[in-house]
Order: C-alpha cells, then structure tokens, then sequence
C-alpha cells in the first residue's frame, strides 16, 4: 500500500491516534484501519498538546479522534521507520483533500529524500504548470506532512519558503536530508 491507492470507505469512523518521535520533534498520528490520516508536528520547544491535535483534526480532516488505547506495532514501526528515514510508502488517507490537491500530494510523496522540486515544477508535473500558487495550497492543507514530504517543496526564488511548523523546522529537514540551500 502507498499514498497512490485508493482509500476503502470509512464513514463515520472514528480516527485512533498515538505519538511518535520525528526528525521534527514529537508528532500525533492519527489512523483508521491502518492508513494514516493525519499528522500534527508539536511546535518546537512545546509540550505535546492532545486537544491541539483533536481540534486540527475535526477542522482540517473532518474527523473525530481519540488516544489508540493499544496501537498496533506493526503500524507504529512503519510510521517510525519511515519518519526516521524519509520514505513515503506509508499507506495514507488523502480523501479529506479535493482531487487536484490529492494529486499534487500523490506527487510530493515521489519527490525523493534529499531532492526538492519548486511549487512550479511540482505543478508542471500534474499538468496545471500555471497553478503553483494552488500547489502551495496543497502543501499548506498536507494532513500528513513528513509522510507526504511537503517540506521538500520550496520558492523558485530561494530559501525555504513557508512551513506550517516554522521554515526553521523545513530547513532543518532539508538539511537532514543532505539538502543545500
């Protein structure tokens, strides 16, 4: 399973979360029968807010959330192993996103670590090469950012550009990823 399947039907479910350790610092992950559909990013130097995470969920993905009294290992590994090593073949739920923004998404999970590609690229690659501006939409509403590495998208001007956690915290992940700005 990948970003690139199809979701099964889930209406109505409630969404499980559990925290794991990032590159970027402690991060809820919420999950519903084993696909990932959201990620939150604690902001640095903050304790890890629960309530913060329910709140994003309900207003960004739709979704009730509740602490995974019992997590299964075998997701949690996959989660922690790709967040570690910045692979994107964990299986994620994109649709809470419109079709285009699932499409830029899909795409941002082949940008491979260490590489960026600027808004325009990206949105050349989906065919709308006119529409990076909505591609810089779609990384702003990435429900699952890291997993989807929308950190690896920057300004064709330079720098790093925004970053819903701080552009300090995507610059830290670029350079992680061997990445020179």
């Amino acid at each position: 399973m990948d970003a690139t399947e199809s979701v099964p039907e889930r209406a109505g479910q409630t969404h499980l979360w559990f925290t794991a350790d990032s590159p970027a610092g402690t991060v809820f992950v919420a999950h519903s029968n084993g696909w990932v559909s959201g990620l939150q990013i604690t902001p640095g130097g903050r304790e890890p807010d629960p309530g913060r995470f329910v709140d994003y969920m309900l207003d960004e993905v739709g979704a009730d959330v509740e602490p995974d009294p019992d997590p299964d290992p075998k997701l949690v590994a996959r989660v922690t192993e790709a967040l570690a090593t910045g692979r994107t073949d964990v299986p994620v739920d994109l649709s809470s996103r419109s079709p285009f923004h699932q499409e830029v998404l899909r795409a941002t999970a082949r940008i491979p670590r260490g590489e960026v590609r600027t808004y325009g690229e990206l949105a050349a690659v989906v065919g709308r090469p006119r529409a990076a501006r909505a591609v810089g939409t779609a990384m702003a509403r990435n429900p699952v950012p890291l997993l989807v590495p929308c950190h690896r998208v920057v300004p064709s001007s330079g720098g790093v550009g925004n970053y819903g956690n701080s552009p300090e915290t995507k610059a830290k992940l670029l350079a992680k990823e061997g990445v020179a700005l």
